[in-house]
């Protein structure tokens, strides 16, 4: 079993709640759940967000890893989602820590976005403020319906629970930074 669905599987187990609760909470089957909790599916991104949601957890929790430095977070240790399906990568630049010393209450994470590709194929939907970044390349943000275009150098506050999703118009990579502070904290 990789990392991932084992993690859901603890997490889910430690707040004692069912294939079926979970399923529920999320729109999916309970078979999807346990497929998933088998790694003989991987979710999308937008799955593994309800997931984390659902579950009350920050979504670096699902790739926990007890050797990483609790203060320092080297470029070459950083932990990498890159899902199935989707052509955006997010490497996690806050620590990933056991150790009840260090709990991060917020995710910073870098991330690379394909050209002319989206983060999803729906709008995002969680219950966490979030601050995107570009760093390199054009972006575009979809909050709901409405278009807000970025360049390297711009940024985007978004409030909790509004639907929202990215697409690279370009052909060239977009990498950025976003800021998730969970109201789970």
């Amino acid at each position: 079993m990789n990392l991932l669905g084992k993690s859901i599987r603890e997490i889910r187990h430690k707040k004692g709640m069912t294939l079926n609760q979970l399923a529920s909470k999320i729109d999916v089957t309970a078979s999807y759940i346990s497929q998933v909790e088998r790694d003989i599916i991987e979710p999308s991104l937008s799955s593994l967000r309800k997931i984390a949601v659902a579950l009350g957890v920050p979504l670096f929790t699902f790739l926990h890893d007890d050797t990483i430095d609790p203060v320092v977070v080297r470029v070459s240790e950083r932990k990498k989602l890159a899902l199935p399906e989707s052509s955006i990568v997010y490497e996690f630049v806050t620590p990933m820590v056991a150790d009840k010393k260090v709990m991060p209450k917020m995710e910073i994470i870098y991330f690379t976005l394909a050209p002319k590709s989206w983060t999803s194929d729906e709008n995002i939907n969680h219950e966490a403020d979030e601050c995107i970044f570009v760093i390199e390349g054009e972006l575009e943000i979809y909050l709901e319906e409405k278009k807000y275009c970025l360049s390297a150098g711009d940024s985007v506050y978004i409030k909790e629970n509004i639907g929202h999703r990215f697409y690279n118009p370009t052909d060239k990579v977009v990498t950025g930074i976003t800021n998730i502070t969970p109201a789970i904290y």
